[in-house]
């Protein structure tokens, strides 16, 4: 029987809301703290908009909503620290991903890995992540490239590393618009991740006490909401993706093209 990898040679998957961090939350409180040692009264919406971003751009693009984009650069290192006091409590494994992570192993699939942080703020994750038996083949931050998101820099890094081509074949995996734009631009195709991350902006106990018909609203915003960002596929949780990658394996299989 034919593996996926026939197909697809590897998927580049985020971190923060889609394989750790339901929810998002490390940027959002470190953002919260920052924002409000200093009086600038972002909502989360604000906070929420630039998620995903490499984090200084993340911060430009709060200060933007008030007129203080001058402020960036005396309050990214304020940023900087806080974010590596919020990120090691919140590194847990998303339910699915280490299983869906074996599955892709089995498959012959390679794992490369984007995101808006820093190389020192991965360098507190992975080691967490792979205690938890999650360890991707690639590694990339904004900083290993000339631009972060959504400039494509980091796929295309991660294809040079990986050694895998064309860029038809590849699957850019995240919970953000900024995801998908970087997947879109790179031309590969893209997926989002819809109820685990920054679309939502939930954790699991606060899900579940949310009323069925309020849940029921918030995941279909979620789902439109990467739909609109131009993602090829929206899956509500990561043990969707075998199915998802089944589907653009038959795609491909039929001469479609990102």
């Amino acid at each position: 029987m034919p593996r996926i990898s026939d197909t697809i040679p590897a998927v580049i998957l985020d971190w923060a809301g889609t394989t750790i961090d339901q929810g998002c939350m490390a940027p959002v409180l470190a953002l919260q703290a920052v924002l409000g040692r200093h009086a600038i009264p972002a909502s989360l919406e604000e906070i929420r908009v630039g998620m995903g971003l490499p984090k200084r751009d993340h911060l430009r693009s709060v200060l933007s909503h008030h007129g203080l984009i001058h402020m960036t650069d005396a309050l990214y290192p304020e940023l900087e620290r806080e974010l590596l006091v919020e990120i090691p409590a919140r590194t847990e494994l998303i339910a699915g991903v280490a299983a869906v992570a074996s599955w892709l192993r089995a498959e012959g699939v390679a794992i490369g890995t984007t995101t808006g942080y820093s190389r020192a703020m991965m360098d507190v994750i992975a080691p967490a992540a792979a205690a938890q038996g999650y360890c991707p083949d690639v590694i990339l931050t904004p900083d290993d490239v000339a631009a972060g998101r959504p400039a494509p820099l980091m796929i295309y890094a991660n294809a040079l590393r990986l050694g895998v081509w064309p860029l038809g074949r590849l699957v850019k995996v995240g919970d953000t618009p900024s995801d998908i734009a970087e997947g879109r631009n790179a031309g590969v195709w893209t997926i989002g991740v819809a109820l685990t991350g920054n679309s939502l902006g939930l954790t699991e106990p606060e899900i579940r006490r949310l009323p069925a018909g309020d849940r029921s609203a918030c995941f279909s915003a979620a789902r439109s909401a990467l739909f609109a960002a131009g993602a090829h596929e929206v899956i509500d949780v990561m043990p969707d993706l075998p199915d998802a990658l089944s589907r653009i394996a038959r795609h491909l299989g039929e001469g479609r093209r990102p």
